[in-house]
């Protein structure tokens, strides 16, 4: 994983990784919630010579980080994404370090490239085809293992930034 840095929330997070990949894996701990402006911008910099992959939690507070290191970049964006599913059945997080070393590496193995720029169906589409219906979201969410709870504003936007058209999402919905 040569010029990539893993942006995660917190320390336990690396280290899941580190032990999978090894000490020479660089990630980025945003810790939480708490990304600010600094980190913000050496995530920027960072971005400038390296592939940005983010690997944040399957909870309401990753998809808000996501959401902001997306917003905020100028390039391309990796994304990885685990499932509640890939979590520890005994665990009270639900967090990336509890989630299966198989589901990290699937995740890792299967990027999605999100870009705010792109614009790939309109709302009028996106309505028109019925992917605003929780069932169809449920069904786009679970493909690529989003939140099954992510309003239907936000999924249209997701689905921009991964540059899909009307055709790829039937397509999903009809698997």
């Amino acid at each position: 994983m040569a010029n990539e840095i893993i942006i995660v929330e917190g320390k336990s997070d690396s280290q899941k990784l580190k032990k999978i990949y090894g000490e020479n894996l660089i990630t980025f701990e945003t810790n939480g919630l708490g990304i600010d402006d600094k980190k913000l911008n050496s995530i920027k910099e960072l971005s400038k010579k390296n592939k940005i992959i983010i690997f944040t939690d399957p909870d309401g507070p990753g998809k808000k980080i996501r959401e902001t290191i997306i917003e905020f970049l100028d390039v391309d964006v990796f994304n990885a994404f685990v499932s509640k599913q890939d979590i520890d059945k005994n665990s009270k997080k639900i967090g990336l370090a509890e989630a299966s070393e198989e589901a990290i590496k699937k995740a890792l193995d299967n990027l999605i490239t999100y870009n705010k720029k792109n614009i790939s169906i309109s709302w009028d589409e996106y309505v028109k085809n019925d992917f605003y219906i929780k069932a169809n979201r449920i069904i786009i969410a679970n493909h690529f293992n989003l939140s099954e709870d992510m309003s239907s504003k936000s999924l249209f936007k997701w689905l921009n930034w991964m540059n899909l058209k009307v055709k790829d999402i039937e397509k999903i919905i009809g698997e």
